[in-house]
């Protein structure tokens, strides 16, 4: 019950009760809280195991419902949260990293359930020397592309490169506790990955469609879809000098960044232009590359 307990809490809080959630044994790190995990514990198994009833009591109580805003006194004192003074403020799962661009773009194919599905990825990923073998990788072409990263199909000994950079495990041995690094990689991969381009384009067109009239109704539509609140006054004026500049600079060849398939460009509707689109495309990939 403990341990069951102590991992849920870590899917709310980044760190359990117990930090070293794969061991609770007695060479495991001392509970932060160590009444609070027998209380729960016991509590869990005197209500017939009801994980529900669980996931209710820790987002309903005060503690998880904390502002996550910090002071520099409380950062310095406790970096990790480990008293809960504030609320979580931790860095989504991988595969949730790619849902949520999907998602602000309008790309998310919600289904649920059914087979793995093959998102892009670099041919050499899947012959030698980087495989043990040539490898067969059916890149999706339709409404699957899109499905959210936990259907992506990853071989044993070849894991999905834009999932590995934000810290999934590989798939031959079990994980109980994902570590969270920040990396550069992450953030070239959020810029420059496949996908993100393709969300980045989808984005962009979706606001020029039904952002609103003015370059300033269509900044406060996208940055609303990605980060949930309005831009600030500072924050407006420094995108919006980016989509100036952005726009300017692509009226030679727009449609090699704005559209996934130069050939075959999207419609746009009265009054925008493809420049304008692909400057428009550059601000989405700055939105989406934000950590918030």
């Amino acid at each position: 019950a403990r341990s069951i307990v102590n991992r849920i809490w870590q899917a709310y809080f980044g760190t359990g009760i117990v930090a070293t959630s794969e061991d609770l044994g007695k060479q495991a790190e001392t509970p932060s809280h160590p009444e609070l995990l027998d209380w729960l514990a016991v509590d869990l198994m005197d209500n017939g195991w009801s994980l529900k009833k669980l996931h209710k009591q820790i987002v309903m109580s005060s503690t998880y419902r904390q502002s996550s805003k910090v002071t520099p006194e409380l950062q310095a004192k406790d970096p990790y949260n480990r008293l809960l003074a504030r609320g979580p403020r931790l860095r989504v799962d991988a595969e949730i990293v790619r849902d949520i661009a999907l998602a602000a773009s309008g790309l998310l194919n919600r289904k649920v359930g059914g087979p793995s599905v093959y998102p892009p990825a670099p041919e050499f990923l899947f012959q030698p020397p980087v495989s043990y073998g040539p490898k067969n990788w059916y890149e999706e072409k339709g409404p699957n592309r899109y499905r959210r990263g936990l259907y992506t199909f990853r071989f044993r000994s070849v894991p999905y490169p834009m999932l590995q950079a934000f810290d999934a495990p590989n798939g031959d041995m079990s994980c109980v506790r994902r570590d969270r690094s920040n990396t550069p990689l992450q953030a070239l991969t959020t810029l420059n990955e496949p996908m993100f381009l393709e969300t980045a384009r989808a984005l962009a067109l979706k606001t020029v469609r039904e952002g609103g009239a003015t370059e300033k109704d269509r900044l406060r539509f996208a940055f609303r879809r990605v980060v949930s609140r309005t831009p600030s006054e500072r924050e407006a004026d420094m995108l919006l000098t980016l989509l100036a500049k952005q726009t300017e600079k692509h009226k030679a060849d727009p449609w090699q960044l704005a559209a996934d398939d130069p050939a075959n460009p999207p419609a746009l509707p009265a009054g925008v232009t493809p420049a304008q689109l692909a400057g428009w495309t550059t601000l989405s990939r700055v939105l989406l590359n934000l950590d918030e």
